[in-house]
C-alpha cells in the first residue's frame, strides 16, 4: 500500500506543472460590431497623479502647486476627528478627486490597536455626513473594514512599509483599491506578488511614495519607472502614483529630495490623466478579471448639479482596434450603503443619472475577448440638461486582458507553482521515508 501511495504522489508531482498553469479565459463579444477608424489606436497609458497632504497645505498654496503640475487627486490626511468639510469643498472646487486618509485617527501606527473600531462610529458618521465617500487607511485591526464599509462607498488601503503583505487586506472583499507603499527595495517582490493577486480580484492598484529624509537613499526614478513598467507588462496596469507628505513633510522637502524631477520624468512616460471639461471624474477604468471578464468604470460627480453619464470603451489587441464598442449596461454592487444606489438606468439602457457629489461604478457585460490587450475609453456627459459631449477631448487608456493567478487543488491561492512543487517534494520525501524506514529496520534485523 505504501509503495502505491508513493507512486501516486510521484505521478501528482510530475503532473503538477500542467495542473497549475494559469488559464486565460475570454468570452465572445455580444455587442454588434462596428468598423473603427485607424485613429482609434490605443493611446499611451495615463496615470492619476495623487498627493497626500496635511489640512494646512490646502490653504498655503501647496494644493495649487500640484494642480498646476497635472495632479488629479488629493488625499487629505486627517489629523483629528473633525469634519474637514471646507477642505473637501476646496478639493472639489479645484476639480480634483477627494480621498480622506483616516489612518492617523483610527490606527496611529498601532498606538490605537487596543481601541475597538466601533468607538470611532461617531467620527465615521460625521465624515460621511460631510460628504467624504472614499477613505484610506493603513494597518488596522481584524474587522476594521466590516465597520468601515457601512459608512464609505470606497476604501483605499495603503499596504504599510516593511510589512510584506499586511494580513489579508490586499484581497479583503471590502478593499476597493490598493496603494502600495514603495519606500524600500526589499518591498518590491511583495508588492508584485500582492498586486497580481489583488488586481485579479478586481481591485485597481497603484504606488505610494513617501516624502521624508530617511527615504532619501531610496528615491529613484528608475525604481518607480521599472515598477510601473512591470505592472503594464503583466497586465495589471497601475492606475495611480501617490506622493505622500503626511502631517509633517513640506513642499521644500519634496523639492529638496528630488521629487519634482522624478515626477517630471515619470510624466514623460506616463502622462497625467486630464480632469475633463465638466466636474465629472473617472477615477478608474479597469477589467474585472476572469471569470467576470467585464470592464468597470468608477465615475464621480464633483459638481453641484445633476448629470447624466454614458461610459464606453473601444477594445484593442496588441496591434489594432478590435471591432465593436463596449457599453456599460448595469450597475455594479448597487446596495443600501452604496453611493450609487440613487442612480437610475435611463430608457435607452446606456445612461446613468448622477446627483451632486455622487459616485458610481458601472459594469459592462462579459464581452472582453481573449486577445484584448487594452481599451481606449471615454464618457458621454449631459450637464444641466443642455450641454452634452465627450468628457475628454482625447480617449484615455486602460490595460485589460488580465491573466488570473492560478488557483490550485490545495487551495493555496497566493503560492507560486514553484512553492507548490517544493511542498509536494517535501511530502513525497516524508512518504518515502515512512515507507522505507520500516523495511530497512527489518533488513537490519535479519
Amino acid at each position: 500500500m505504501t509503495k502505491k501511495l508513493a507512486v501516486l504522489l510521484l505521478v501528482l508531482l510530475i503532473g503538477c506543472p500542467a495542473i497549475l498553469l494559469p488559464v486565460v479565459s475570454g468570452a465572445t463579444p455580444t455587442i454588434p460590431t462596428t468598423a473603427l477608424a485607424t485613429s482609434d489606436a490605443a493611446p499611451t497609458p495615463l496615470l492619476d497623479y495623487r498627493v497626500s497632504l496635511a489640512p494646512n497645505q490646502l490653504s498655503d498654496g501647496t494644493i495649487e502647486y500640484f494642480k498646476a503640475r497635472g495632479f488629479t487627486t488629493v488625499v487629505l490626511v486627517a489629523a483629528e476627528a473633525v469634519p474637514y468639510d471646507k477642505e473637501l469643498q476646496k478639493i472639489k472646487e479645484m476639480g480634483m478627486y477627494p480621498i480622506l486618509d483616516i489612518e492617523y485617527v483610527i490606527w496611529n501606527g498601532g498606538n490605537n490597536k487596543s481601541t475597538p473600531i466601533k468607538q470611532f462610529d461617531a467620527a465615521f458618521s460625521m465624515w460621511k455626513q460631510a460628504g467624504w465617500w472614499n477613505v484610506a487607511t493603513e494597518g488596522g485591526r481584524s474587522g476594521d473594514f466590516d465597520v468601515l464599509k457601512d459608512y464609505f462607498y470606497k476604501i483605499t488601503f495603503f499596504n504599510c512599509d516593511k510589512c510584506g503583505l499586511w494580513q489579508d487586506y490586499y484581497k479583503n472583499q471590502y478593499t476597493t483599491e490598493m496603494s502600495w507603499e514603495t519606500y524600500y527595495p526589499s518591498e518590491i517582490s511583495s508588492i508584485q506578488r500582492g498586486a497580481l493577486t489583488s488586481y485579479n480580484l478586481g481591485k485597481p492598484q497603484g504606488i505610494t511614495a513617501g516624502v521624508w529624509e530617511s527615504n532619501n537613499a531610496n528615491l529613484n526614478y528608475d525604481t518607480y519607472k521599472a515598477l510601473l513598467d512591470w505592472s503594464y507588462a503583466n497586465d495589471v496596469g497601475f492606475t495611480h502614483f501617490n506622493v505622500f507628505f503626511g502631517l509633517g513633510a513640506t513642499l521644500a522637502d519634496y523639492q529638496r529630495l528630488g521629487f519634482d524631477t522624478i515626477i517630471s520624468k515619470l510624466q514623460q512616460d506616463y502622462p497625467p490623466k486630464p480632469t475633463g471639461n465638466w466636474p465629472i471624474i473617472v477615477t478608474s477604468v479597469r477589467q474585472m478579471p476572469s471569470p467576470q471578464n467585464k470592464i468597470a468604470w468608477d465615475i464621480t460627480n464633483l459638481g453641484n448639479a445633476e448629470v447624466r453619464v454614458a461610459p464606453y470603451a473601444i477594445l484593442h489587441n496588441s496591434t489594432a482596434a478590435l471591432p465593436g464598442r463596449l457599453y456599460g449596461v448595469e450597475i455594479l454592487s448597487q446596495g443600501g450603503s452604496n453611493y450609487s444606489s440613487t442612480s437610475v438606468v435611463q430608457n435607452d439602457g446606456y445612461n446613468w443619472t448622477l446627483g451632486a457629489g455622487e459616485s458610481i461604478s458601472v459594469l459592462s457585460p462579459p464581452t472582453v475577448p481573449a486577445d484584448a490587450k487594452g481599451a481606449a475609453y471615454n464618457v458621454y456627459v449631459t450637464y444641466n440638461n443642455s450641454s452634452s459631449g465627450l468628457l475628454y477631448s482625447q480617449p484615455l487608456y486602460t490595460t485589460i486582458g488580465a491573466k488570473p493567478i492560478p488557483t490550485n487543488f490545495l487551495g493555496l491561492f497566493d503560492y507560486s507553482n514553484t512553492d507548490i512543487a517544493l511542498l509536494l517534494l517535501l511530502v513525497l520525501a516524508v512518504v518515502l521515508t515512512i515507507a522505507f524506514v520500516p523495511r530497512l529496520r527489518r533488513m537490519r534485523q535479519k
